[in-house]
This record gives C-alpha cells, sequence and structure tokens, in this order.
C-alpha cells in the first residue's frame, strides 16, 4: 500500500463535512474583512477625518490581523479543540460589522483591531485542521480552503455595500447575524476534540531541526517576495492603467480580472500538486508569471487585461502549495508555520507599500512595477534550494 493511500485511509471521521465548515468559516470570517475599504468613503464623511488617517486605519488592519497570527499559530498548537477557529470569525464578525456605528477614528481604530485579532486567531488553527483531516489530499483541502477565504474578501464589499446602501451606515451592525450564525455551526458541528498533530518523526517530508528551519525561512521569503509583487499590482494597477487612458470603470476592473484569475489559479494549484509535487508548482508559479506581467505593463487594451489575468492565475496557484509545504515541514507545528506563511508574511509584504509608492512618485509608476517583476526570478531562485516533495503513486 502507497503512502497516500495510507495517509487517505487514515483520515479522521467526518473530514469532508469539517473541511467543508473551516471554508465556510474562512469565507465568513474574510467577508468582514473586506468591510473597511469600501466604508472609508462614507466614515470620512460622516466622521471627518484626512486621507492619511484613513490609510492608517488600513494599515492598522493589516498589523492586526497578519502580523500577530504568529502568537495565536503557537497557541493553536497546543490546543486539543477547535476554540479559536469559533471563537474568531464571532469576533470579527462583532466587531468589524459595527464600524457603521462609531461616531470618531478613534472608534474605528478600536473596532478594527479587536476585529483583527479575532481574524489573526482563526487562521492559523483553521489552516492547520484543514491539512490534519486532509488525509492524502492536502493540496486540494488547502486550495478550497484559502479560495473560500479569497472568495469571502471580494463578497465583503458587495454585502456591506449592499446593507447601507439600502438602510444607511448605521445600519452595517445587522451583518453581524450571517458571522454568529456561521460561527454556532463551527461550534455545534466541528469535532469537539481535535486529532493529534502528526510528530515530526512521522512525517516523509519532515527534515532535520536546523536543515527544517533554514528551509522554513526560506519559503517564508518566497510568500514574502510573491505577496509584494500581488500587493504592488493590487494597489497600483488602478493607477497605473488610468496614466495609460484607460476608463476609471476599466482601470479598477482590472483588480477583479487579477483577483478572479488567481482564485482560478489558486483552487487548481493545490490538487496538482499533489499530483506533481509541492516544488514543481512553485517553480512553475514563479517563472511562469514573469512574461506575463511584462506583457501587461508593455501592451494595451484588452489583451493586457488578459495577460494580467493569466498572471494573476499562474502566480496565486502557489499560494495553498507553500503553506502545505511548509506543514509537511513541521508537522507537529502546523499552526504556527501556517501563521507564517498565510499572515505575517503577507503583513510584512503590506507594510512595504508605503515605501513603494514613496519610490513610485521619483521614477513613474511603470518603471516601478517593472521593478516588480524583477522579484520574481529572485523568489524563483530560493525556490530551487526546495526539497522535492512529491507524492508516490501505485
Amino acid at each position: 500500500m502507497n503512502e497516500q493511500r495510507l495517509e487517505h485511509d487514515s483520515r479522521p471521521a467526518n473530514a469532508n463535512r469539517t473541511i467543508g465548515l473551516l471554508s465556510l468559516g474562512h469565507f465568513t470570517n474574510d467577508t468582514y474583512t473586506g468591510y473597511l475599504a469600501p466604508l472609508l468613503p462614507l466614515l470620512v464623511q460622516k466622521i471627518g477625518f484626512s486621507l492619511t488617517l484613513a490609510g492608517v486605519l488600513v494599515s492598522i488592519q493589516a498589523i492586526a490581523s497578519s502580523l500577530l497570527q504568529p502568537v495565536f499559530g503557537m497557541l493553536s498548537d497546543r490546543l486539543r479543540r477547535p476554540l479559536l477557529v469559533v471563537i474568531g470569525p464571532l469576533l470579527t464578525a462583532l466587531l468589524l460589522s459595527a464600524i457603521g456605528l462609531a461616531h470618531s477614528w478613534t472608534q474605528v481604530a478600536c473596532l478594527i483591531v479587536l476585529g483583527g485579532l479575532g481574524t489573526a486567531a482563526f487562521h492559523p488553527q483553521a489552516a492547520s485542521l484543514t491539512s490534519r483531516f486532509s488525509g492524502g489530499r492536502k493540496g486540494l483541502a488547502m486550495s478550497v480552503f484559502v479560495t473560500a477565504g479569497s472568495a469571502g474578501h471580494a463578497m465583503g464589499p458587495i454585502f456591506i455595500l449592499s446593507v447601507v446602501t439600502l438602510f444607511g451606515l448605521h445600519y452595517s451592525w445587522i451583518t453581524v447575524f450571517w458571522g454568529v450564525a456561521v460561527a454556532f455551526l463551527l461550534w455545534r458541528f466541528l469535532p469537539s476534540t481535535l486529532p493529534a498533530a502528526m510528530p515530526a518523526h512521522a512525517s516523509p517530508h519532515a527534515i532535520g531541526r536546523s536543515g527544517g528551519k533554514s528551509l522554513l525561512i526560506v519559503i517564508w521569503f518566497i510568500v514574502f517576495l510573491r505577496a509584494f509583487v500581488i500587493d504592488s499590482f493590487l494597489a497600483f494597477n488602478p493607477l497605473f492603467l488610468h496614466q495609460k487612458q484607460y476608463s476609471v470603470m476599466l482601470a479598477g476592473a482590472a483588480n477583479t480580472i487579477f483577483e478572479i484569475s488567481g482564485s482560478a489559479g489558486t483552487l487548481l494549484g493545490g490538487p496538482i500538486s499533489d499530483r506533481f509535487g509541492r516544488k514543481s508548482i512553485i517553480l512553475f508559479s514563479l517563472l511562469g508569471s514573469i512574461p506575463l506581467f511584462w506583457l501587461f505593463l508593455h501592451t494595451n487594451g484588452l489583451p493586457a487585461l488578459i495577460y494580467l489575468g493569466l498572471a494573476g492565475a499562474i502566480l496565486y496557484s502557489s499560494v495553498p502549495v507553500t503553506i502545505i509545504m511548509a506543514q509537511e515541514l513541521f508537522p507537529h507545528r502546523s499552526g504556527a508555520v501556517s501563521s507564517l506563511t498565510m499572515g505575517f508574511a503577507w503583513g510584512m509584504a503590506g507594510l512595504l507599500l508605503t515605501p513603494f509608492g514613496a519610490i513610485a512618485e521619483k521614477i513613474g509608476l511603470g518603471p516601478a512595477l517593472q521593478g516588480m517583476v524583477i522579484i520574481l526570478p529572485v523568489a524563483f531562485l530560493l525556490a530551487v534550494w526546495l526539497p522535492n516533495q512529491k507524492r508516490k503513486t501505485a
């Protein structure tokens, strides 16, 4: 009996239902994290704070929800109950749905910080449990989990703007009921006692402590560089295209194309890595997206948007794969390593957008984005050092 069959047969009971619930929790939690950006114009109008303070709110949300994840990741590895998975979305829903009730910038900031803590608490344990319940289909399970979060974040603006447009900003709180309902489902139907994490020596991919730490650092830098590229294009694509005489609507739609295509790549990347190996997908993701980004930057009209969508699909395809690779190296610390590759690396990359904007102002947005493309070969060279983790087949 091969390794993949053994892992599949050892899946805990109700594994598919558990992964489905975790993905629903991810979708729900990240729906609320998508509230801030679309509500900022209404909050500025209601409360009356500057654009600089609006930018500070965005940074606060990134710090609270991403940079604090390692703390909860280490805690989740010690828990035998899914407490963080239940409490996280509930806290996020309660706090972020109340943004419309705030009467000062400080109140908005406090709600974002506390809501961000819910997000930081949820992600590491949820990602760890997704892997733990997946058996021999870790890539597929993680792809579904990550894609659910991306879909939730994309739906957040539509959800909240539909409510406040109909009823007013001060009725944002009524959206809390969705989060409370999902938190109840998680509490009611997730296993009350979780299976123990795989010991380090039992994993076919685990490496010695010193070697494992070195590889984890490499994976972290790959995720960090990839996130910096993605965040930079998402932040400045609309402005870049507007400078190239695209309409405001079409320039804004570029990000939608980029993220939707990225979600498709995320959904496919994991299961493909189950078959062809984690390293192969990471290398293809980093190298294959380079010419497409270059074509996007040097082409006009509809072809440019097609190239951007293809670049997003390929680059995003390695997002679940890097999470799984880190978890397979440290199966007994899957919550901690998940927090590093899901939250902390992306949060650190987001902090670089301010200096990137300053550089773009000096040299021009086009040359600055071209510089982002140069980062991908660096990440590719780092990925060459990763171990091969190809599954054995019958």
